[in-house]
């Protein structure tokens, strides 16, 4: 029925070792399961044989489709355009995921059954037991600390990635993500804060990663750190601004 569609969406890149089997992953648990979840891949310029993967099981998984892109976005700019790109013409309800199979696709239904029973604006998922090295879940942590002094943020995993919410409001927040350059969602979190969404927290498995992170690595937390933390202080008298024109 169309007004229940779902597209999951995931932007790649450079996940050569682990991008087929979080997408079959997604095909048997999810995809073979119900009929209204289309997924969608955002490939941002990989160059480790990514892409070839990504078209071999594009034209052997129904439901399953890929955009390649010959340079690199960076991850939130890549982020931020598969929100957009999603047509509220053709889905009603969008569902980020990571592309690295940390998170466990059943917890999908959990999310689904929560967001058509309560109805918030937002369902996401709490990583309660966190399969990273102890540096990520520092620098996480750090980064929930900042958010949560600047900002009413309701929600404890504000750098979670697996949330469902309607096409509409991803819409709204999306569209103003602009500082952030390294953790979209911090920013997104923040701007759903502001904009007095309700949010619903559950917990939800968080997997250990194979293969080396992409964008974060021990070298350059303090970088990250920083950044993320102009970041949200341009939320915040971006807000400031507003308010006082209104």
């Amino acid at each position: 029925m169309f007004m229940s569609k779902v597209a999951i969406i995931m932007p790649v890149y450079n996940e050569a070792e682990t991008i087929e089997n979080t997408i079959r992953e997604i095909k048997n648990k999810i995809i073979e399961k119900i009929n209204f979840v289309d997924v969608w891949i955002f490939e941002d310029g990989s160059t480790d044989g990514t892409k070839e993967i990504l078209k071999k099981l594009e034209n052997e998984i129904p439901n399953l489709y890929v955009q390649l892109e010959e340079d690199r976005k960076g991850y939130s700019k890549a982020m931020k355009e598969a929100f957009l790109i999603i047509n509220t013409k053709d889905y009603k309800y969008v569902m980020a995921i990571d592309s690295d199979g940390q998170y466990d696709p059943n917890d999908f239904f959990k999310l689904w059954e929560v967001f058509k029973k309560d109805s918030p604006d937002i369902v996401m998922g709490m990583r309660v037991k966190r399969a990273d090295p102890f540096w990520r879940r520092f620098l996480s942590w750090g980064l929930k600390v900042l958010e949560r002094f600047m900002f009413p943020i309701s929600c404890d995993d504000v750098t979670s990635v697996m949330r469902l919410m309607s096409v509409e409001t991803a819409h709204v927040i999306a569209k103003e993500v602009k500082y952030s350059k390294y953790n979209f969602w911090l920013e997104f979190t923040a701007r759903t804060a502001l904009k007095g969404y309700e949010v619903t927290e559950l917990p939800v498995t968080y997997r250990e990663r194979m293969g080396g992170s992409r964008v974060y690595n021990i070298k350059n937390i303090l970088k990250i750190i920083i950044s993320e933390l102009n970041a949200l202080i341009c939320v915040k008298n971006e807000w400031k601004m507003m308010k006082k024109k209104q």
